[in-house]
Parts: C-alpha cells; structure tokens; sequence
C-alpha cells in the first residue's frame, strides 16, 4: 500500500479475551497457544478470505480486507474453528477473541493502518463478548442479503473525532456460523507453529517496546489522560471504603504502567470520594481527558466491581463492564479493568490500540490484600496513633502471606515516617534501621511492584544512602512511567541530592500529569528555594499550603519558613516558625536537618541558617 494514502478497507480488530489473568496462570503456555492460533486458524483463514495481518501487539490483531463480505465470513470462521479448538480444553485455559468490523477509510502507514476505520473497529471490538463479533452499520449494509446470519442491533456509540455516533450490531459470543464458514481450517505442522511461536515472542516484545501514544498525531487536547475516582463501597454492614478505594488506586496504577498515557495522582481524586459529583466536573477539576468512575461490593467469599470510562468533555459513556466472580480472582479483574480501559481510550483519542499493560506478579492472599490497602489508608495523614495502626495492618498482611511484597512496602513506609516525627519514639536510628529491613524484603518479593521500591528509595535516602536511593526510585518510575507521585519523590530527591534544576523539572512534569496532587507543588517549591528562586518558591509553597487548607505540616512549613526568610520576608517566616513551635516544641533545627537530608552542605547549611534567622532555636 502507498504510504500515507487513504483508502477504503474493511478492518478487523481481534482482542484476547481475559489475556491479563492468562498470562498470568501460564505464561509459556498462553504464549504457544497464540502462535498455534494464528498458525492454524487466523492464517488459512486470511488466506482463504484474502485478508493480511496489518499489525499485532501481543494478544491482538489489526487484520484488513478489500471487502466486509470477505471480513465478515473470515471473523466467522476463525470464531467456529476456536470454538471447535476449545472443545478439550478446560474453560480457565481456553483462548477466546473478541471481534470487532468496520467498513471505512484507512491510512498507511509502513504495513500498519491508521485512521477513522481503525478507530472504530477498535470501538467494536471492545464492545464485543468473549467469542463474539460486533460490526458497523457500514459493515451490516455491506453484508445484509449476502451472508446468512442475524445481526441484533445494539444502538449507536458516540466515538471521539467521528462525526457521528457509530451504530453498533453484534452475533451473540459463541454463535453458529453459516456452513459455509463453519470447515475447519487444515492443521498446519507442528515445525510451522513452533517457528510461529518464536516470531510471535519477538512481535510480542517489539510491540511492547515500539508502541507509543505519542507516536500519534490525532489527540484532543486534553491528551491520552484519566483519572481514577475512588470507588464507591457498595458492601452490606461493615464499612469498606478503604477496600474499595484501594482497588480504585491499584487500577490507578496499573494504568501509570502504560508508555504516554496521563493517570492523575491517586490523591488527586480523593476530594471527589462519595461525592455526587459529574464525571464532566471531575475531569476538568483533574485536567484529564475521562474518568474511570466504579463500585465494589465484597460479600461471602464473591467480589463485585461496576467500572463504567466516561469521556471527560461530553459525558459520554466510553466503556462499561460489571464483573462478578470469587474475591480471590479481584487482581486478575483490576488487570482486565486497565486493559480495557487501555484499549477503550487509545480509540477514543484515535490512537492505535495498545499492548495489555504488563500485569504485576502480585497474587496475594486476598485477606493479606485488605490488611494492606487498610494500612495504606491509615498512615494519611501520618500522626503517630495513625502510624500505629497502620503498622499493625502492614505486620498482620505479612503474617497472613509473608510473600506478598506490599505489607513489607507498607511497613517500610510506616518506619520511614514515624521516623521523623518531631519526638520519634524509638529514636529514629532504630526506625530507620526497620524501615530499610522492611524496604529490603518488599523489593525481594516483588521486584515488579513499584511500591517496593519507592518504600526502599525512601528508607534508603533518609538513611544517607542517596545514590542508592536514586536507583531505587528510577526503577519504580521504570515500573510506572506515568505515576505521578513517584515522579514527584524522584523530584524531592534529586533536590536533595544537590540537583535542585532537574529536581524542578521532575516536580513540573509531575503536575503536568495530575495537576491537582500536592505533593508535586510541595516539592517544586522546595527545590526552587534551594535553586535561589525565592520569590518562585514562594508562591509554590503557599498556594500548596492555601490547597491544604492552611494547615500547617511540619516539612512544607519549615521550607516556607525558610523560603520567606531567604526572600526578605522576616515576619511572615517568623509567624509562621511560632506556629510550628506551637504545634511541637520538638520542632527545632535539629528536628529541620533531621528531615531534610540535603546531601551538600551548602544547601543543608543555607536552610537552616533561615529558619534561625526566622527564630527557630537549636543547635
């Protein structure tokens, strides 16, 4: 095809069901079990319906035809044969795809298509059941009276940057096909599919590493981007808010694993927690392009989780599922969830389908998982009574499954934290020596959990091992490139470590990404006081603290403090070092160098000759 010429083709978009938990059972074993599909059935059945594979990503195919007779009656033949292939194979294991047709026009690119018709079968596709097929109205004209079967009309869908709504009809999952698409293909020989096997791992990995959002012209200005909101506690009895919202903030971050796609911060949609509140507000409260909005309800051994992808501007419903399965299955469906959701935004922003975001090797005891969201929750904010009880859920999740790296990641934390309050009880030498111990073992039990390394990074650098630190916390942003709030860490400690330039970089790419977290302003101000723009550093820590409420935190207000000291301002930095004395005499100037870790002694001495200067005693 000549490239960059439009054309019209018939598109077919073709999707694993359930390929996250897959994987995640049988990896080599999935793996195979797609190269014989494609070696057996996809392949003969282009080949006798003259389609071409136009691009793979893993667990999906971008398939085109001349003609949306051909496309159809291959989509239902390659769903016969998987149908006829699954017959032996026990239910968990067995393959099944999702299809989705569309008739409509199509760029090139190199052997890849892009455009309007690929966005809408994308669409289509993620409309469709496990086994089933969905196709367009332009599709159904084409093949009405020319292939015998019965399309259900499901209504229109409106799709960003389409004109108008696209009307979706669909075959039931599992539905016969016509005799005439219903002859097995010929098995292919074993050498052809072993050989498949390989090149499909080296597709799968190619994919994964060529595959960018940012590859794609066609975006809307609000970019690639999504807020979680917490979601709502739908469980009889008891209150599980916390659970909830920690399954909320795990999707989170499973999203903030995919390359170029914006995830507010997990606080940033905190504000919004049973609020009645329109996902049209929350969006632009966010400064993100849709909102994944849900509930759970967990009960007797069986979770249930409604997710429903609402585009930012219009209010319109972009995707909506409703699982219902035992509660140990809940980190298989949250993988599902960022898949879909994945998929589901890469069509609307016209985008080329993505790879399924890597699923994280955490299968926890689901009682282990609960202990461990309820202590995250519990060390917000981090007083000591808070602190307490957070430990105590972060030990009782290790002891009910002493592999699951988040009740390390969480102990760690906790220790990190109580560590510098302003009077640590033990001293904060024995709780940093707990908190790297912790931080040591959740990084050995999950070397692909970015919480881990986080949770070492910051034991790490308050204990005065800042490269190793750094190391630690680049390779929990490797893990989740779009996590703002780890961006932000890394932020805090490259001001720390005598960067503060590329510490204010990170903070601003930080609130870039979720411009209503604090955290991100926090640190920016930080590090542009130590870079000696005050007037800058200024204005950043008060409007992080006017967002605060006017509370004053012993870390943000001693940087204000300073920032007004070292910026002319001597008594708003001397009111504000009463109030802190008010709040804990404890606070002094060992208590500021205690927790703040500047590894020159330029920046370390320059801070504190502020905060003297601005009445704090000590030393």
């Amino acid at each position: 095809m000549e490239e960059g010429r439009r054309r019209l083709a018939a598109i077919v978009a073709a999707d694993v069901a359930d390929y996250s938990r897959l994987m995640g059972d049988d990896e080599e074993g999935v793996i195979a079990a797609l190269a014989r599909l494609r070696a057996d059935i996809v392949e003969p059945r282009l080949a006798e319906f003259h389609g071409r594979i136009a691009n793979t990503a893993g667990d999906s195919f971008l398939i085109e035809f001349a003609s949306a007779v051909d496309a159809l009656r291959a989509a239902m033949a390659i769903q016969a044969d998987i149908t006829q292939s699954n017959a032996d194979i026990p239910a968990p294991k067995r393959l099944r795809l999702r299809i989705g047709i569309n008739l409509g026009d199509v760029v090139a690119q190199g052997e890849d298509l892009l455009g309007d018709g690929v966005n809408v079968a994308a669409r289509l596709e993620a409309a469709a059941e496990p086994g089933g097929i969905c196709v367009s109205r332009a599709v159904r004209d084409q093949v009405r009276d020319r292939v015998a079967v019965e399309l259900e009309d499901m209504g229109e869908v409106a799709v960003k940057n389409i004109a108008r709504p696209v009307r979706i009809f669909r075959i039931a999952g599992e539905a016969a096909p016509t005799p005439e698409a219903a002859t097995p293909a010929k098995p292919r020989r074993r050498l052809v599919w072993a050989l498949a096997a390989v090149a499909l791992v080296a597709v799968v990995a190619l994919g994964l590493t060529l595959w960018r959002f940012e590859q794609v012209a066609h975006r809307t200005d609000a970019g690639p981007s999504v807020a979680v909101l917490p979601f709502a506690d739908m469980s009889d009895g008891a209150d599980k808010a916390y659970f909830a919202a920690g399954v909320a903030e795990d999707i989170g971050t499973d999203l903030a694993r995919i390359q170029g796609l914006r995830v507010a911060a997990p606080g940033a949609g905190k504000r919004f927690a049973g609020a009645a509140v329109e996902a049209a507000a929350a969006a632009e409260a966010l400064k993100v392009g849709a909102v994944l909005e849900g509930g759970v309800r967990r009960a007797d051994g069986r979770i249930r989780i409604t997710v429903r992808l609402v585009d930012g501007a219009t209010g319109a419903q972009l995707w909506a599922e409703r699982y219902e399965r035992a509660d140990a299955d809940l980190f298989a469906i949250q993988d599902d969830i960022a898949a879909r959701v994945a998929g589901a935004l890469a069509a609307h922003f016209d985008l080329p389908p993505p790879p399924r975001p890597p699923a994280v090797a955490r299968r926890p005891n689901i009682d282990a998982y609960d202990a461990y969201v309820r202590g995250r929750a519990q060390r917000i904010p981090p007083t000591p009574s808070n602190l307490a009880a957070a430990l105590a859920l972060s030990e009782e999740a290790i002891r009910i499954d002493p592999d699951f790296a988040g009740g390390y990641a969480g102990a760690s934390l906790v220790y990190s934290l109580a560590a510098f309050n302003p009077a640590p009880d033990p001293p904060a030498d024995a709780q940093l020596a707990k908190a790297l111990d912790y931080g040591r073992k959740a990084v050995e039990r999950g070397d692909d959990f970015g919480p881990a390394h986080g949770a070492y990074a910051e034991a790490l650098f308050r204990s005065g091992q800042p490269e190793e630190a750094l190391k630690e916390v680049r390779r929990a942003m490797a893990l989740a490139p779009n996590d703002a709030l780890m961006r932000a860490r890394y932020g805090r400690f490259l001001g720390w470590a005598g960067d503060a330039a590329a510490g204010i970089e990170q903070a601003r790419i930080a609130l870039r990404m979720s411009p209503d977290s604090l955290p991100p302003l926090y640190f920016l101000g930080a590090n542009q006081r130590v870079a000696g723009d005050f007037d800058a550093a200024v204005a950043s820590l008060e409007d992080h603290r006017v967002r605060l409420g006017g509370r004053v935190i012993e870390a943000p207000a001693l940087q204000l403090a300073a920032a007004y000291a070292q910026a002319g301002r001597l008594d708003d930095a001397k009111t504000l070092v009463a109030a802190l004395r008010k709040k804990s005499e404890a606070i002094d100037i060992a208590f500021a160098r205690r927790t703040h870790p500047y590894v020159r002694a330029e920046d370390r001495d320059a801070f504190l000759a502020a905060l003297r200067e601005a009445g704090l005693p000590g030393e």
